[in-house]
């Protein structure tokens, strides 16, 4: 049944299922079963209806406090397969009607700007099934947007000795790197 390692993820003693988060499923072939124990363990699990409807920003607002209740550390994993199926057509379950990649960034931006994260992967690739290396792309987009983020945000550590980047802040003067969210999706 698809959703399987969410179910197993239900069973880890330092994984409480109430910090589970789960944004994304939608569609007719979503499983009811696997969404139904879902639920019924404590998770969140956030539709994409739901998140278009309350707006990504609320939605990564609802997911972070959801996963940090209590939390020592929290991990990121991305399926592609929450992307509309036109852009992501590398996967095992394209789905119609899924989320548009400027709003995937977003979340990620919003997500990964919070606080840090104790690692992030990304699932559902699959290379044979991608024309064009499309899925390929957003799924790098996702990885370099997150330790964008992440560094921006100052929530990696800097090697010993290690000097401050040229230009300074993203918010001073000068500065030419753009943002990653200037740089989203046109």
């Amino acid at each position: 049944m698809h959703t399987t390692p969410w179910f197993h993820a239900t069973d880890i003693p330092n994984v409480p299922p109430k910090n589970l988060v789960q944004i994304g499923i939608g569609g007719w072939q979503a499983p009811r079963p696997g969404v139904k124990v879902g639920r019924e363990r404590g998770t969140t699990i956030m539709t994409v209806t739901d998140c278009v409807e309350m707006g990504i920003e609320a939605a990564a607002e609802r997911a972070l406090e959801v996963a940090w209740d209590g939390a020592e550390a929290v991990w990121l994993s991305f399926d592609v397969d929450c992307l509309d199926a036109a852009f992501v057509p590398g996967t095992g379950w394209p789905e119609p009607g899924g989320f548009l990649p400027r709003e995937v960034l977003k979340f990620i931006q919003l997500i990964a700007d919070a606080r840090p994260l104790a690692g992030i992967e990304v699932v559902e690739c699959a290379p044979p099934y991608d024309n064009a290396e499309i899925t390929a792309l957003i799924a790098t987009r996702v990885i370099c947007d997150t330790l964008g983020c992440l560094v921006r945000a100052g929530h990696l550590p800097k090697p010993p000795g290690a000097r401050p980047a040229r230009g300074g802040s993203h918010d001073q003067p000068g500065d030419t790197a753009p943002d990653t969210h200037e740089r989203g999706a046109s």
